[in-house]
């Protein structure tokens, strides 16, 4: 069987420290490139030429779905895959794209678009991990909407109601959320502006809020940021589970981050009723009892962490939870209640899992 053609189609500006690793990570596998600058004034241009990519140069119209848009009309593949400049794909795994574009399974079961495995890199040490829509099937019904945080999801449930994502075991790096990058290229005015609009626009669409109160966090306006976020979930019509989730979990750091500890835990009861196997749920209600000085508690909700496991990649995941993290704050629970050897070998054991021992036995429930 033939293999299907891809193309790369990019929105960029000023993005010369990472569009090199990028464009490097996905060359092998894109038939054509893409790239839509809305503005560059650094060597981005000149990266992306030396890739051969086809550049169109667009006014920035206070709109990411008109720049990507822009470059899906201009796309001649049979697949559309999109990255942002600061996400690189794992090198040795990407080959393997286009040989399972092919599998019986993709026609079967009428997969419209792909989603990759994303480990978004925070901050030294600290990742995220969940699954993100990065491939769709090059239709022109199929285009993207809104001013930030632009899905193409919605319309694609319009063109084609019983159509189906796929998933593929290739993981893509994501480094751009670190706090010195969103500062450094001013991303968060942009979006709050950007998403303040949108409100103003769309105020059923609560979405947006979510996305508004995940800004707002970010530059430390906590009480807007708990504003909205309480806002979404509220009436959380047309999120995913991934994003209901993550509201939720958002939420709890919220309040874990405003010292309001015994809200967070009465919060954090609603939300492991709606989603009881989110590993990363039991870690902060732990985190809120550890606060309140209720040790037992926090253990109780730890060891469940770890009867748990990592949480399912539907989920928005830190990576640790329900592992060596969970390890590490026993340790530190124990130790904050006196109980030296236990927390010694808690923390061994996390130190171990850290370091890539595996460890077989599971926690009991029981105190």
């Amino acid at each position: 069987m033939d293999q299907p053609s891809i193309s790369l189609c990019m929105i960029v500006r000023n993005e010369e420290d990472y569009l090199s690793k990028c464009l490097s990570s996905v060359r092998w596998i894109a038939d054509e490139i893409i790239i839509v600058d809305t503005g560059s004034t650094d060597g981005t241009l000149a990266i992306a030429k030396a890739f051969g990519a086809n550049v169109i140069e667009m006014p920035w119209e206070d709109s990411f779905s008109a720049a990507r848009n822009r470059g899906l009309d201009e796309a001649t593949g049979d697949w559309i895959l999109w990255l942002d400049a600061d996400e690189e794909m794992d090198v040795t795994e990407a080959n393997k794209l286009k040989e399972l574009l092919t599998r019986d399974a993709i026609r079967e079961q009428s997969v419209e678009g792909i989603q990759f495995y994303f480990i978004h890199h925070m901050k030294a040490g600290v990742e995220e991990h969940n699954c993100v829509q990065r491939m769709v099937r090059n239709r022109p019904e199929y285009r993207f909407e809104g001013r930030v945080h632009e899905q193409i999801l919605p319309s694609m449930l319009k063109a084609n109601p019983g159509m189906a994502i796929g998933q593929v075991d290739i993981h893509v790096h994501h480094y751009g959320n670190t706090s010195q990058n969103m500062v450094k290229k001013d991303k968060i005015r942009r979006n709050i502006s950007l998403l303040l609009q949108s409100i103003q626009e769309y105020p059923n669409y609560r979405q947006y809020h979510y996305y508004l109160g995940v800004e707002l966090y970010r530059i430390k306006e906590l009480e807007a940021a708990l504003h909205y976020f309480n806002s979404a979930l509220a009436t959380p019509t047309g999120f995913s589970k991934t994003m209901l989730s993550t509201a939720h979990k958002n939420r709890l750091i919220t309040l874990e981050t405003m010292g309001r500890f015994r809200d967070m835990v009465q919060c954090s009861a609603e939300s492991m009723a709606l989603f009881p196997d989110f590993t990363d749920l039991y870690h902060l209600k732990a985190n809120g009892w550890k606060a309140l000085g209720q040790a037992d508690k926090a253990i109780y909700c730890l060891r469940q962490a770890l009867n748990l496991g990592p949480a399912p990649e539907e989920y928005s995941s830190g990576a640790g939870f329900g592992t060596y993290l969970a390890y590490r704050d026993l340790g530190i629970v124990y130790a904050s209640a006196g109980n030296l050897k236990e927390s010694d070998f808690y923390l061994t054991l996390a130190s171990l899992m850290r370091n890539g021992t595996k460890i077989t036995f599971q926690e009991p429930l029981e105190l």
